[in-house]
């Protein structure tokens, strides 16, 4: 999921923008910050597909992968 969207993303998106989409259901039309956050960070789920930049941003390592 997390890739699908770096993947999509218009523009680099930051951790907490992710962890806030994760926890939106839109079938129920409810969000569940503590059920439905990941539970590691980017780099544990993605590995070296993804680099954490300094603003916080997460951006695909290459610009190929988007391609």
């Amino acid at each position: 999921m997390l890739l699908k969207w770096l993947v999509c993303a218009k523009r680099p998106l930051k951790w907490h923008e992710i962890q806030g989409a994760r926890c939106i259901n839109l079938e129920k039309q409810t969000i569940d910050w503590d059920r439905r956050q990941f539970r590691v960070d980017s780099k544990e789920l993605c590995g070296a597909l993804v680099e954490v930049r300094s603003d916080e941003t997460i951006e695909l390592v290459h610009l190929t992968a988007k391609l």
